[in-house]
């Protein structure tokens, strides 16, 4: 199956077994996709385009990155270093709509898999250089109109044609992002009982900072001359979903410090609005962690054939055992989106050799399917059900709203344009139901339910495996042609009294289950640039409608168990105590996050 920008209905949410089955190829073969469709002159030469794309000589853009969906560039114009960050980025048009053979020689979906440092060498990447490199000399005032453009503006490039000339590309202003801002006044207002004043970081205006370069949506790497001379740090600052960014000041500046916590903010940045003059919080700035993340290490070591020592393993468990417990002793603290991207390491600066965890993005969003406890899991799968799910559909989507209502009864849609309103533990309303059972039983089952993601961060951990593998989700893009890879719960390194502790942690998964009903298999795999049946041995081979056939399928058991389990959970007369079902009695088994860390501490001794 390509890839493209319908891949997440299509194949990696509970939306898959309500899509149409038309295949993606029959919108890429229609008429007015074909090369000669717009009435333009776009006859051009296969073999003059591919050596277009050779390195420019003295370029004026570059790439720093790309988002997940393969679309959204970060490529910035070289006079906008070393200035104020601006964040705009270049959106290029879904990869269905590329005519048929422009398609097939810039290979767009790329993108969306290959590592960041392979990146500018993906011929996308050089043929986008090269259209920004001949488009913007044509445009009067272009250096003028972007750096004046409202925060989060973007380029737009509207459709793809060999020739520049024949391309629709514009500089969009977007107002919205600056309206939504918060003020600074605004934030202690509504966190007066929550953030004592002295915890306040400074506040400076965004034209303090010198941007250096945008290495993820939402950090910038930054310098700020007039503070901290040519020190490097990171300013984070969230374009869409700006509630998870503020949600994530409140987090960090209510807990105390520790020292496998990231930092809180040095500063908060504001930004002046272009229309209506309002002063709202883009963002804030903290410590920058040079030694990257745990995935980045644990990537490396399995390309240079290493790995950690069993010392630094257990240094690193015991770490982020107790973070996790620092941060669940906060009335509204948790963490609900644990994985090795959201940990970086911090080494002495001499030596690799000890180096410490940091725990970081505390948005509290929740996380990924295949980290997410079934008790979670499944909840989000009403709520997908219930938000996305058209009208034609609306049987299923009244039921699943129903069942979000019926469990605690304060469930709506939301929407990323939602502004910003103070609410205790986020936004997930997964997580927030065991974080209201906590506050008004004591419950343990969210504290369980984190200790669920721990065993599956100790699986990628003692195994040197940077992901999961398991269930159909976002991470199945993010690594090509890697079919043969061991996924949990296998084990191939881990000593035995640490897999059992692990199976402990990840009571009721899924993946434990030898049942073909109820064990769960991706069945999915990407190979060649393409998602395939994983025993595929050729990809042209495989159709798009066997490709959907498989995702339909695992999602149809999926909901069934997600079904059984509200079954279970309403059944109960409060969530979680004496209940009987399948999935909250194994959760209920689950140790805690005292009794991990107490066998963490005797398994480190014996290794000293």
């Amino acid at each position: 199956m390509e890839l493209s920008s319908t891949v997440v209905a299509d194949v990696l949410t509970p939306l898959a077994v309500y899509q149409l089955q038309k295949p993606v190829e029959e919108h890429s073969k229609s008429p007015e996709n074909e090369d000669t469709s717009r009435g333009q002159n776009l006859a051009w030469n296969r073999d003059d385009l591919i050596r277009s794309l050779s390195p420019l000589v003295d370029p004026k853009w570059r790439i720093d990155g790309v988002d997940t969906d393969g679309r959204r560039f970060f490529a910035l114009p070289l006079f906008a270093i070393d200035r104020q960050p601006v964040r705009i980025d270049v959106w290029l048009p879904p990869f269905e709509e590329y005519p048929l053979e422009l398609r097939s020689i810039l290979k767009p979906e790329e993108a969306m898999y290959t590592p960041r440092d392979q990146l500018l060498s993906l011929p996308i990447s050089k043929f986008l250089l090269k259209t920004l490199e001949e488009w913007s000399p044509t445009v009067p005032g272009f250096e003028r109109d972007y750096l004046a453009a409202p925060f989060g503006s973007r380029i737009i490039i509207a459709d793809i044609a060999a020739s520049t000339r024949d391309m629709t590309i514009y500089l969009l202003p977007d107002y919205d992002i600056e309206q939504n801002m918060c003020s600074v006044d605004q934030l202690k207002k509504a966190w007066c009982n929550k953030v004592n004043e002295e915890d306040w970081p400074p506040t400076i205006d965004v034209s303090e900072l010198s941007f250096k370069k945008q290495i993820h949506e939402a950090i910038s790497l930054v310098t700020l001359p007039g503070q901290l001379g040519d020190r490097v740090v990171a300013l984070k600052s969230l374009l869409r979903d700006q509630r998870y960014m503020y949600n994530e000041i409140k987090t960090l500046l209510s807990l105390r410090p520790h020292a496998n916590l990231v930092p809180r903010p040095l500063f908060l940045v504001t930004k002046k609005a272009k229309f209506g003059g309002k002063r709202g919080v883009a963002g804030f700035v903290m410590e920058y962690f040079e030694g990257g993340s745990l995935k980045d290490l644990l990537l490396r070591n399995k390309a240079e054939g290493t790995e950690l020592d069993m010392r630094q393993k257990l240094r690193f468990a015991r770490q982020l055992t107790e973070v996790l417990i620092h941060v669940n002793q906060h009335r509204f603290g948790f963490y609900p989106d644990l994985k090795p991207d959201n940990l970086v390491i911090r080494s002495d600066g001499k030596t690799e050799e000890v180096m410490d965890l940091v725990l970081l993005d505390l948005e509290q969003r929740g996380g990924w399917f295949s980290w997410s406890p079934p008790e979670v899991l499944y909840v989000e799968y009403m709520e997908i059900l219930a938000t996305w799910l058209d009208y034609e559909h609306g049987q299923q989507k009244q039921r699943a709203i129903e069942r979000l209502q019926n469990y605690l009864g304060s469930w709506e849609a939301t929407s990323q344009s939602t502004r910003y309103k103070d609410q205790d533990g986020g936004f997930s309303f997964a997580w927030k139901a065991l974080l209201q059972e906590r506050l008004e039983t004591d419950s343990k089952r969210l504290e369980r339910a984190q200790v669920f993601m721990l065993g599956k961060l100790l699986w990628c951990l003692f195994e040197g495996e940077a992901r999961l593998r398991c269930g159909i989700d976002h991470e199945i893009l993010q690594e090509n042609d890697a079919q043969d890879a061991i996924g949990f719960p296998h084990f191939d390194n881990t000593p035995k009294h640490v897999q059992d502790m692990i199976r402990e942690c990840t009571r009721g998964a899924p993946e434990w289950e030898v049942d073909e009903k109820r064990g769960r298999k991706t069945g999915l795999t990407l190979k060649g640039g393409k998602l395939v049946q994983t025993k595929s041995i050729s990809v042209d081979k495989v159709t798009d409608s066997a490709t959907r056939k498989i995702a339909r399928a695992f999602w149809e058991r999926e909901l069934e168990q997600a079904n059984a389990f509200m079954d279970e959970l309403l059944s109960c007369e409060r969530p979680g105590i004496d209940a009987t079902g399948c999935i909250l009695p194994e959760a209920k088994r689950r140790p805690l996050l005292a009794d991990i860390l107490s066998r963490l501490v005797e398994f480190e001794e014996v290794c000293l």
